[in-house]
């Protein structure tokens, strides 16, 4: 009878993996806020071939975040340093009234961003993200993620 239980959670399990995600990760950010000098860093496992496809930033924030948008520094690194993908992403959280973007009561979810990647064979990846707002310490973000696909 227990083992008749877990056939629905293996056949979902294996239904998860086959739809296109190849990384996917969220982080916590501290309490007291992101602070500028802070590079949220992702580390990405080596592939077993090239790979092309799509980056996707996400946030969630508190109801009031106190912005209009965020602007992101988001960079690819290999093991040595080398930096393949370094782009700025403006991330708009409310429209022009202040109403959030996004669905929800007490947090909100954005995963919007989406940046062409490439990852080489073998090789370890580093994707790292700061803010890049005039304010020094930015509050009302409490995760940042990335999410990775296939083409």
């Amino acid at each position: 009878m227990c083992r008749l239980s877990f056939f629905p959670l293996i056949a979902l399990l294996f239904a998860a993996c086959n739809d296109g995600t190849v990384f996917h990760s969220y982080k916590s950010l501290p309490v007291e806020g992101w602070e500028r000098r802070d590079t949220v860093c992702f580390d990405i496992p080596p592939t077993d071939r090239n790979f092309d496809g799509t980056l996707t930033i996400g946030l969630r924030t508190v109801a009031h975040v106190g912005t209009q948008d965020i602007v992101l520094a988001v960079e690819q690194a290999d093991a040595d340093g080398n930096v393949s993908l370094c782009d700025t992403v403006r991330y708009p959280l409310t429209d022009a009234e202040g109403y959030a973007l996004s669905k929800g009561v007490n947090t909100h979810q954005y995963e919007d961003r989406h940046l062409p990647l490439r990852l080489k064979k073998g090789k370890n990846t580093q994707i790292r993200i700061r803010h890049l707002m005039r304010h020094e310490v930015l509050s009302g973000i409490t995760e940042i993620g990335i999410r990775i696909d296939k083409h």
